[in-house]
C-alpha cells in the first residue's frame, strides 16, 4: 500500500476494516456490466460530476461501485474513503487508484454499520446509492454520525417524480426495477428523509437524465449539512 494512504488511515483514526463474504454471481458478474453500462450515459456522468466536484476535505464516498466518481474529485481534497460492501467491486477499485493524487483507502463495509469513527469526513457523497439500501433511515442516521459538525452530504439519488403520470409508471415498474438494479427504489424521497434524520437540507433539484424514460431517470441532486 502506498504509504500515505497508510498514514491517511492512521490520521484519521478509522477503525479497523471488516470483510465481508462474496455477493453471489449476480453482484459479482451482472451487476458489474450493468453498471458499466451506466458509464457510458453521459448524462448520469454530468450528474456524477455536478455532484463530486464540489467535495472537500475529508472525504466518504458511500457505493463506490467500480469508481465512476473517482475522476472528478478535485485534486486537492484532502483525502478519500470509500465504503462498499462488494469485495469485488473494492478489487477493481483499488486498480484504479494508483494514478490518484490523493491518498484513498477503499473499505468493505455497509451503510447501516460504516467501519469508522465518529465526526471524521467534511464531506460525504452518494450517487445513485441510497436507492439501492436495506434501511434508509439507518444508512443516514450513520452518514450524518461521521460528518463533522457543519459537514456536508452531497448527494444525487433516483426519487419519485413530481409528474403524476411519470409517478404511477415508476410504481408499476418498482418490483421489476428493484430485481434488476440491486434492490433500487425510486420511491423513496430523499429530501422528507434528510430532514427526518437532522440534516438541514440546504439544496435540491428535481431533474430527469437524457437517454433514459421519464419513469428510470428521475434524479434528485442535492446537498445537506449536519448542523453545528
Amino acid at each position: 500500500m502506498h504509504p500515505a494512504r497508510v498514514l491517511v488511515a492512521s490520521r484519521l483514526n478509522l477503525e479497523r476494516p471488516g470483510t465481508l463474504p462474496d455477493m453471489g454471481f449476480y453482484r459479482a458478474y451482472v451487476l458489474p456490466q450493468l453498471l458499466g453500462f451506466s458509464e457510458r450515459i453521459a448524462s448520469m456522468e454530468l450528474v456524477r460530476q455536478r455532484t463530486v466536484e464540489y467535495a472537500t476535505g475529508h472525504v466518504l464516498e458511500l457505493g463506490v461501485g467500480l469508481g465512476s466518481n473517482l475522476p472528478f474529485y478535485d485534486p486537492e481534497i484532502t483525502s478519500l474513503t470509500t465504503v462498499d460492501p462488494n469485495p469485488r467491486f473494492n478489487a477493481r477499485v483499488r486498480r484504479r487508484l494508483r494514478h490518484l493524487p490523493f491518498p484513498v483507502d477503499a473499505r468493505e463495509g455497509r451503510g447501516e454499520q460504516l467501519p469508522l469513527k465518529d465526526g471524521t469526513f467534511d464531506s460525504v457523497v452518494t450517487t445513485f446509492t441510497l436507492c439501492c439500501v436495506g434501511d434508509l433511515e439507518r444508512v443516514l442516521q450513520e452518514i450524518l454520525r461521521v460528518l463533522k459538525p457543519g459537514g456536508r452530504l452531497l448527494f444525487a439519488e433516483p426519487g419519485p417524480s413530481r409528474d403524476e403520470e411519470v409517478l404511477k409508471w415508476q410504481r408499476r415498474l418498482a418490483r421489476l426495477q428493484g430485481l434488476v438494479v440491486d434492490g433500487c427504489r425510486a420511491d423513496r424521497a430523499i429530501d422528507t428523509a434528510l430532514i427526518a434524520t437532522g440534516f438541514e437540507l440546504k439544496r435540491l433539484e428535481l431533474a430527469y437524465l437524457d437517454g433514459l424514460p421519464k419513469s428510470l431517470g428521475c434524479v434528485y441532486e442535492g446537498l445537506a449539512v449536519k448542523p453545528l
